[in-house]
C-alpha cells in the first residue's frame, strides 16, 4: 500500500509537505510505524483545482452512471472489508462488532443514496405546465429541478472512522447529489482514511469517472482546514464534531466574499425525561436501558444520553443503585485518542464542581468506566450550564419534585440532536411535545437515543448548539439536500423530459444531462 501517509490529490499520489504526523494507538497511546506527510499549500490548491475540473464533469454525467459508481463503492467495501476493519479497530481502539455494524453501515449508505438517486427522491422535480389561454396573460411552463452545488469540503469525525468520515453519509450523499469531494482526514484514523479513499478512487477510476472526483487530503494542525472553506471554489462544507470546532470553522467562513454553507452537527447531551408513573412501573427496566445506552462504546456517540430528568419517587433511589450498579460491574472501555481522553477527564473534572458524584468510573490510562452524578430540579435552573455535553460515559441526573419542575427544568435546555421521553401509554404525552419539538430534532418514545436508523424519514439535526442549521440533517435521504440548490426551467420544449418512473405514488423524471433529461 504504497499510498499510505501520502494525499490522494485525485488519482495522484502525493506527497510534498514537510509536517510529519502518526497515527496512535488509543489503547497504549504508542504512535504507528507510518509517518504520514500532511498537505502542503500548494498540494491544497492542486486539489481544488482538480476537484473543480472534476465537478464540471461529473454534474454531467447521467444519473444512471452515477448511480452505477455510488452502488460499486459498495461492492468494493464489501470485498475489502477485513483490511477496513482491521485498521478501524487499530486506530479507534473499539471492539469488532462496533466496526461491524459501522462498516455496514458505511456500506449500505452509498446503497442506500444511490436509490434516492435513481428513484428520483433527490432531485426533487416538480412540473407546472404552460396555459397559453390563460387571460389576461399566458401561463408559462415551469419545471424545477435539484442540481448539485459544486465541490463540497468534508471534515472526518473523529467518533466514526467510518460512517463519518471518508467513508460517511456526507461524502456519500455529497457524491450522490452530484459533487465532487475533498476529504479533510481526521488525523487520528489516518490509515483507515486512506484505504477507505483508495477503494473510492480505485472504484471511480474502473467507472471513467473525472480524476478529483475525490480528493484526501492529511493533516494534522488546522491550517489545511481553512484554506479548504475559505477557497471560493468550495460551495459547501460538512463536519461532526465539537461546538468549538464547528464554530471555528464558521468564523472562517464568515470572512469570505462569498458566504457558503456550513452543514455542521456539534455538540449534544441527549436529555432524557422520566415521568414518576414511569418510574413506578419500570424502574428496572428503564435503569437496564439507560445504562446499556450510556456504557455503549465508553460513550462516544453524537447521541449517547447524558442529561437525566426524572420525577421523584418511591423507586428513585432503587432506580440509582441500578445504574450504579451496571456502572461499577462494567469493564473499562477504550476512549478513541488521547485528545478525547484529556479532553473528558477535564469536563469531569469541571462538572464535579457543580453537582453530587453518586459513583466516579474507574480509569486506566483512556479506559474508563462511566459517572453517575446528580443534582436538583431547582441547583439545574440556576446553573444551565449542568447541560453542556461531557463527551463520553457520564450520565447526571436531575432529580424534579413534580412535572411542572420537569417541564421548567427542560425549557432551559439548549437545541439538542434528540430528546427521550419515558411515560406510560395511558398518560398524557402531548403536554411534553412543545418542549420536546422545540429543543431537538429526533425525539423517542420510552427508548434511548443511540442507534441512528438510516432511513429516508430521518431527521438527524436539531437546534443551535446540535447544528448549525435545523433544516437539514446529515442522515437519510434529504442529506442530499445539502449539496444541492434549486433551479427553474421556464417555458423549456416538451423533450426537455422523456423519462418517468413511479415511485411511492408520485411521478419523478430521471437522466438530467446536459440542460436536458435524456
Amino acid at each position: 500500500m504504497n499510498f499510505l501517509g501520502k494525499n490522494h490529490i485525485g488519482y495522484q499520489i502525493s506527497a510534498f509537505g514537510d509536517r510529519i504526523f502518526f497515527g496512535i494507538d488509543p489503547r497504549n497511546n504508542q504512535p504507528f510505524e507510518t509517518p504520514f506527510r500532511q498537505a502542503s499549500p500548494e498540494e491544497v490548491d492542486e486539489a481544488l483545482a482538480k476537484s473543480q475540473e472534476a465537478f464540471e464533469a461529473y454534474r454531467l454525467i447521467s444519473v444512471e452512471k452515477r448511480v452505477q459508481f455510488l452502488k460499486a463503492i459498495s461492492e468494493k467495501l464489501k470485498a475489502n472489508k477485513e483490511l477496513l476493519i482491521q485498521w478501524f479497530c487499530a486506530e479507534s481502539g473499539l471492539p469488532r462488532d462496533r466496526a461491524e455494524t459501522e462498516y455496514a453501515r458505511s456500506c449500505f449508505q452509498f446503497e442506500f443514496y444511490a436509490k434516492a438517486v435513481e428513484t428520483g427522491y433527490a432531485l426533487e422535480i416538480k412540473i407546472d405546465e404552460a396555459d397559453p389561454e390563460r387571460k389576461p396573460a399566458p401561463k408559462p411552463s415551469l419545471t424545477k429541478i435539484n442540481i448539485p452545488v459544486g465541490p463540497v469540503v468534508v471534515f472526518g469525525a473523529s467518533n466514526f472512522p467510518f460512517a463519518y468520515s471518508t467513508l460517511g453519509g456526507d461524502v456519500a450523499s455529497a457524491l450522490a447529489a452530484g459533487c465532487s469531494v475533498i476529504v479533510k482526514a481526521h488525523a487520528m484514523h489516518p490509515h483507515t482514511s486512506s484505504i477507505s479513499a483508495h477503494f473510492i478512487l480505485e472504484t471511480a477510476k474502473e467507472h471513467d469517472m473525472p480524476d478529483g472526483i475525490l480528493c484526501h487530503l492529511l493533516a494534522e494542525d488546522f491550517t489545511v482546514g481553512q484554506k479548504l472553506v475559505q477557497d471560493p471554489r468550495v460551495k459547501a462544507v460538512g463536519f461532526t464534531g465539537s461546538i468549538g470546532g464547528g464554530m471555528a470553522l464558521q468564523r472562517l467562513i464568515d470572512e469570505r466574499k462569498e458566504p457558503i454553507s456550513l452543514y455542521a452537527e456539534m455538540g449534544s447531551s441527549n436529555p432524557v425525561a422520566v415521568t414518576k408513573s414511569a418510574l413506578d412501573k419500570r424502574a428496572a427496566e428503564i435503569a437496564r436501558q439507560l445504562a446499556a445506552s450510556v456504557l455503549l462504546n465508553a460513550g462516544q456517540f453524537c447521541t449517547s444520553p447524558g442529561l437525566l430528568f426524572i420525577e421523584e419517587g418511591a423507586n428513585l433511589n432503587f432506580f440509582k443503585q441500578e445504574l450504579i450498579n451496571a456502572f461499577s460491574g462494567s469493564e473499562l472501555q477504550c476512549m478513541l485518542h488521547p485528545g478525547i481522553s484529556k479532553r473528558y477527564f477535564e469536563r469531569v473534572k469541571e462538572h464535579a464542581a457543580l453537582v453530587t458524584v453518586l459513583y466516579e468510573g474507574k480509569h486506566e490510562g483512556n479506559f474508563i468506566q462511566p459517572t453517575l452524578a446528580e443534582t436538583t430540579a431547582e441547583h439545574f435552573m440556576k446553573h444551565p450550564q449542568i447541560q453542556e455535553e461531557i463527551f463520553g460515559s457520564y450520565l447526571t441526573i436531575v432529580k424534579c419534585s413534580d412535572e411542572v419542575e420537569l417541564r421548567m427544568c427542560m425549557q432551559l435546555l439548549q437545541g439538542q440532536l434528540t430528546n427521550s421521553l419515558y411515560a406510560e401509554t395511558d398518560e398524557e404525552i402531548n403536554r411534553f411535545l412543545p418542549v420536546l419539538t422545540a429543543k431537538s430534532g429526533r425525539i423517542i418514545f420510552n427508548g434511548v437515543p443511540t442507534g441512528v436508523e438510516v432511513s429516508f424519514a430521518q431527521q438527524h439535526g436539531g437546534p443551535f448548539p446540535s447544528s448549525l442549521n435545523s433544516y437539514f440533517t446529515s442522515v437519510g435521504w434529504d442529506a442530499i439536500k445539502r449539496f444541492q440548490r434549486p433551479v427553474t426551467f421556464q417555458n423549456f420544449p416538451e423533450n426537455f423530459i422523456s423519462k418517468k418512473v413511479e415511485f411511492n405514488g408520485n411521478t419523478h423524471f430521471l437522466h438530467f444531462l446536459n440542460g436536458k433529461y435524456e
